[in-house]
């Protein structure tokens, strides 16, 4: 018993596992950070291939491809910040200048030829509800932005862990698979190579399938919100990108709100312009999302709410990427184990459930 102790705590396997969950306490804080830093290398390293042709350096290529794909994403997220800080004082004068509680009942009381008359008694808790909605957001969004300030040295190194991070494994990925593959028992490599394939697949459809149908309506709607003249539409229009990511709630949470506005500053006209353009992009994201997501692999919406929701509870902003990625992945390896047994010779399946017996 004591030299059969002994053999396993002085097997190698042993010693590297330790090793290894040592090493995963000691990333934890920055854990999330190399998470995100492994999705975006997924993007980046593509990019940076075909511009190495050009660039003779892989170092440079993979710089200019970091470049390309996340200044675009710090452009986003500082203008947001930026609009949400100058925009405050702006929806807090509008929201008053509107009277979301009485000036709004009297208004459509003048008007009954826009409403039913039987709807009129429900106006009231129904504007007092969206007052009350209004001022808790706008609160939320106020605290956010103070813990955020109070944040940023811890945030600065983040950041950096996070573009050191992308860096090296969009670099020298291919050496932590090979390490991966060496670990790899020879009766399990079919299940790890369907596994790398499914997982490829789900990643392709969550970035073509669902970020690019995203990124299309949000550029639509920033549009088309310029055309119909209202204010911040390019940060309306990136909030609308963001929302249409989530499954079941899309692009209408924007929409709903801007056609409550409008109809409650009597502006009906526009109003029904919000809504029918909603409705042509709820169209096109019927059509578009599963022609491109099915190309690649069938993801259930629940998946993604959950990791949606869950994702961000857990690990705060980031949680929006890689929530759904996870869950994305853990699908991936259970259509490869699928996969795995649906392929395997029935010698070698029997052989294995006995072993599993054992």
């Amino acid at each position: 018993m004591i030299y059969k102790l002994k053999g396993t705590l002085t097997s190698a396997i042993f010693v590297v596992a330790v090793l290894l969950a040592l090493s995963l306490v000691i990333l934890t804080p920055m854990f999330s950070m190399i998470i995100l830093a492994a999705v975006f290398a997924y993007v980046v390293r593509p990019i940076a291939q075909r511009l190495q042709p050009f660039l003779r350096f892989q170092s440079l290529a993979i710089l200019v491809a970091m470049v390309v794909v996340i200044l675009p994403l710090i452009f986003v997220v500082l203008y947001c910040i930026h609009s949400l800080i100058e925009s405050a004082p702006a929806l807090i004068n509008a929201a008053s200048a509107a009277n979301l509680g009485n000036a709004t009942l009297d208004s459509l009381q003048s008007s009954p030829q826009y409403l039913p008359s039987s709807l009129l008694p429900y106006l009231g808790s129904v504007s007092g509800v969206v007052e009350t909605v209004f001022s808790d957001v706008l609160r939320g969004v106020a605290s956010y932005l103070v813990d955020f300030v109070q944040s940023i040295p811890n945030l600065a190194l983040e950041l950096f862990v996070f573009f050191a991070a992308t860096f090296y494994l969009a670099r020298d990925g291919d050496r932590l698979w090979s390490y991966a593959k060496m670990a790899v028992p020879q009766e399990r490599k079919g299940f790890f190579q369907n596994l790398v394939r499914e997982t490829d697949n789900v990643l392709k459809s969550i970035f073509y399938g669902h970020f690019l149908t995203a990124m299309l309506v949000g550029v639509i709607s920033g549009i088309g919100f310029y055309l119909l003249g209202y204010p911040y539409a390019l940060f309306m229009g990136i909030l609308t990108g963001f929302t249409q990511v989530v499954p079941f709630i899309g692009h209408w949470p924007t929409y709903t709100v801007l056609a409550l506005y409008d109809l409650f500053t009597g502006n009906y006209i526009r109003m029904m312009v919000v809504i029918l353009l909603s409705i042509s992009l709820s169209v096109l994201d019927m059509y578009v999302r599963p022609q491109i997501s099915g190309r690649y692999a069938d993801i259930h919406p629940m998946i993604f709410l959950l990791g949606f929701i869950c994702g961000p509870l857990l690990m705060g902003l980031v949680g929006f990427i890689i929530g759904p990625l996870v869950l994305g992945v853990a699908y991936a390896a259970i259509l490869a184990y699928k996969n795995s047994r649906e392929t395997m010779d029935p010698h070698e399946n029997k052989a294995e459930t006995e072993g599993n017996k054992t």
